[in-house]
């Protein structure tokens, strides 16, 4: 069946029929420009994420591109948060390392090249892979950066969820495609806000993810 997820593309629509194969089940027509569905994700995500250790021991993190110039207006200010509140204990990895880009600090992993994965420099059918090194830092992340892409949200916003990282964005509009994801009713903070880790709140983030975002029934 087909799936037009928009704004989507083919991952988002890969990950919407990998969720409906995982489980056997048929894959409706989905057609959004009709009517707006939840993004799913598929049940083998949720369990390789399980599986890896949830230490929390990094604060923040960003993994992602940033330069390019369909996204760096959206995402400039994870530079100036990185410079300002980044530790030790954070995680930033751009995924272009252009001449002009200085490290940050020892949390900054840009250049290396270990775990990178750009899913539009892949072809289309190849977008729906699992990287493991981006869940890991997730994992391991209490929070984790969710600017906008070349859309007003990211798929990482979900991810982040996933991962029992709690989303820091700078826009109401970076929690979701459209209205009907956005009321999902997941808890994010703002850049600007004082944030402390509340482990019921990631936990509670996750199960609206799993009944909202996926086909495993709680």
């Amino acid at each position: 069946m087909a799936v037009d997820l928009r704004p989507g593309g083919p991952r988002s629509s890969l990950l919407y029929r990998q969720a409906y194969d995982e489980e056997q089940r048929v894959c409706p027509e989905v057609d959004e420009r009709i009517e707006p569905v939840c993004l799913l994700y598929p049940r083998s995500w949720v369990e390789a994420v399980d599986a890896m250790p949830g230490t929390k021991d990094l604060d923040y993190s960003f993994l992602g591109s940033l330069y390019r110039p369909e996204v760096y207006a959206n995402r400039a200010w994870v530079l100036d948060f990185a410079r300002r509140r980044f530790t030790a204990r954070s995680y930033l990895q751009l995924s272009e390392s252009p001449p002009d880009h200085h490290s940050l600090g020892s949390f900054d992993h840009t250049g290396e090249s270990d775990g990178v994965w750009v899913p539009k420099e892949v072809p289309w059918p190849d977008r729906a892979f699992f990287n493991p090194h981006y869940f890991q830092i997730l994992r391991r992340s209490q929070f984790a950066l969710c600017p906008a892409g070349d859309a007003p949200w990211s798929n990482r916003f979900f991810e982040a969820v996933m991962c029992r990282a709690i989303p820091i964005v700078t826009d109401p509009l970076h929690a979701g495609r459209h209205d009907r994801e956005r009321e999902i009713g997941y808890t994010m903070l703002f850049a600007d806000d004082e944030h402390r880790y509340d482990p019921e709140v990631a936990d509670e983030n996750r199960r609206l993810f799993i009944e909202h975002q996926t086909l495993i029934n709680p």
